[in-house]
Order: C-alpha cells, then structure tokens, then sequence
C-alpha cells in the first residue's frame, strides 16, 4: 500500500513538473528564436540553419529552469494533498512523516542525477552541435540582403554597397571592398565598382557585375582594370557570426582539466579552445552551474516538507504556507547569487561547492526533529 502510494504522488508531482517545464520551456523557446532571428535577417542563413540552431539550445532551456518547476512542483502537490486530505491517507497507513520525507528525497536526488546529465552531458553536446550546424553553414540568405542604400557589412573581410535598385534581382553603382585597402602588405585586398549588377543563376548565387573598374594591391602597389562583365561568387562567403565554441558548449572534461590546470599553474592545450587564467572564473561558474547547482535540488525538497510541520486546520496555515514558498525562493536565488562568486579564489570555490551539502544537512536536522516533535 505504502508503494502505491508514493508512486502515485511521485507521479502527481512528475506531471506537473512536466507539464510547466514544457510551457515555460516552450515559452522561454519561443522568445528565444525571436531573439535569434538576426541568423537570417542579418547574417543570411537560411531558415533551414535558424530552425536547427533553435532547436538545439532547447536543452539548455530545460536545465535552466528544472531545479525552479522541481521545487515549485513539490509545493502546490503538497498543498494540493493538505487540502484534499490526502495526506492522511499516509499517515492512517502506517506512513511516518520521516518515511515520507526520505522517500521524497530519494526521489529529489534522482531528479538531480537527471539535472547533471543534462547540465554536463546533453547541453554541452546539442549547444556545440548547433555551433557546428552554424560554422558549416553558408550565407544561402544573403541574395536578401542586398537592397538598395544599405552597408553590409555581416560578410567575414568584405563590404557590400548598394545605390539603386531597379528590379527584382537588378541593381545600379555598386560597390564590394574586400580586405583592408590602406594596408598594402596585404594581396587580397580590392575594390570593386560597377554600374549594374544582377542576380542569376536559380539559387542567385552568382552577382554578375557589368561595366566597372577593380582597384587591388600587389607587392605595395595599387593596381586598377576596367571591366565590361565579371561574375562574383556568393556562394563561398562566410558571416561574421562567432563560430569558435564558447565556455558552455565544451564538454565537462575540458572545463574540468583546465580549471585544475590553472589552479596549479599548469599549461594545458587544446584545439577547441584557449585555456587561459583569464577565462577562469567563468570556468568555474560552468563547472558550478553543471555539477555543485544540481545540489539544490534536495535541498528545495527539503525546504518544501516543512510543510508537513502544520496542518490546514490552523489559523495560520495561508500564512506558513507563504512562508515556506518564500524560503523556496530565497534557496533558489542563493544557488544563483553563489555562482556570481565561483571566482579564481580555491578557498572561496570549495566554499561554494560545499555550501548546498551543508545546508542540506542543517535543514534536515531541523526538520526531522520539528516532524518528530
């Protein structure tokens, strides 16, 4: 009986907790691929690229907001179970208030196993995945780009002038400046201007150039042709969009290596990034934010069966209620606030680590002998 009992809050619980981490994640989704539209209004990727790069920081949504719907979860089933009575079941069965608050921790510690695995494992990988989807893509949008009295500029070492356009796909006086023309060390830089241009070939990957002139260097000297029609390729243009993996798309073992490293002044290399004292604190908010965070999540378990201490029969039950969802909060924004100071301090970073442990222990303490009492 105890077994079907628990499987059937635990239960309850779960499903609430997936039914609001899929609708703020959703949500939170949503205002995020907004947010990325500039992948193909301003840097021109494909909607294709957009829809696979959203679709891939997904999971990091979900580890961000698991530990509040986990805690947020437990309160209201609690509640819920309080003013439908349904807490008595428990206790006419046999069921200890100790029992139920092990049973739930059991379970609270699972859950952190789940967030750990997203946090270390699933996030990292999918956010490097959409990185990679990003780099290999190339500029198939950028045909739209192009309109008339408009810079752009979003295109790796070239600029794009357009003066008139006359038709769909026909353009007057344009202008491309490859490379940095004033530094004449370099053989790649050029100008080019031409009076028309147009857009062909079925993808429009190619701007046919008509009656204009190039101006280039070569060995520190600036040389100039006429030209009656050149075509350019668009097809092999990158954007300025930052490809190079950031600290949250590297995997844990990376982060884990190099943190170490540098708290015993050691060199360590790798070919996906720089590891450098200067990237160390944000080394250690990653390694924080995958593995010491997760911690929390008992520790809002916790906090949450203190409303088993009173019943819905008291004067006071709104207010204790208010309370306990009130300390729910404030442990969520501890588990923040302590993050901001997972610095390059060794001392101050163990501290940080060990923090959730120790509270947990305290709070658990106090609680078994308040249900006991």
């Amino acid at each position: 009986m105890e077994k079907i009992l628990f499987r059937k809050f635990i239960l309850d619980v779960s499903l609430r907790a997936l039914i609001i981490i899929f609708t703020i994640g959703l949500i939170v989704w949503i205002i995020q691929a907004v947010n990325y539209l500039d992948f193909v209004i301003d840097d021109g990727h494909n909607f294709a690229i957009y829809f696979y790069y959203n679709l891939f920081n997904f999971p990091k949504i979900i580890h961000r907001i698991l530990p509040f719907v986990f805690g947020i979860s437990i309160f209201f089933e609690l509640v819920k179970y309080e003013k439908n009575n349904e807490l008595l079941i428990f206790w006419t069965n046999g069921v200890t208030k100790k029992k139920f608050i092990l049973n739930l921790i059991n379970f609270a510690f699972f859950v952190m196993l789940i967030q750990i695995l997203i946090g270390s494992i699933i996030s990292p990988a999918s956010q490097l995945k959409a990185r990679t989807i990003l780099k290999d893509s190339n500029m198939d949008f950028l045909p739209n780009l192009i309109k008339q009295g408009k810079f752009i500029d979003t295109i790796s070492g070239i600029t794009i002038f357009i003066n008139e356009k006359v038709g769909q796909d026909s353009f007057k006086n344009i202008f491309i400046q490859e490379g940095d023309l004033f530094d004449l060390e370099e053989n790649n830089n050029q100008i080019i201007f031409a009076k028309e241009g147009i857009l062909i070939n079925d993808n429009k990957k190619i701007f046919r150039l008509l009656n204009g002139k190039i101006i280039s260097t070569n060995n520190n000297k600036l040389i100039s042709f006429e030209f009656d029609k050149i075509d350019y390729n668009l097809s092999n243009l990158s954007s300025k969009t930052i490809k190079a993996a950031k600290i949250q798309e590297l995997p844990s073992t990376k982060i884990i290596k190099c943190s170490l490293s540098l708290f015993n002044n050691k060199i360590y290399l790798d070919d996906m990034f720089r590891c450098e004292k200067d990237r160390l604190k944000n080394l250690n908010q990653e390694i924080y934010k995958r593995f010491i965070k997760p911690f929390y999540i008992p520790l809002l378990a916790l906090i949450c069966c203190y409303l088993l201490t009173f019943s819905k029969v008291q004067n006071n039950f709104t207010l204790k209620t208010i309370k306990v969802f009130l300390y729910v909060f404030l442990a969520l924004v501890i588990s923040e606030t302590f993050m901001r100071y997972a610095e390059e301090s060794r001392s101050q970073f163990i501290f940080m680590m060990c923090a959730p442990i120790i509270f947990y222990f305290l709070i658990y303490n106090f609680l078994i002998k308040k249900v006991k009492s």
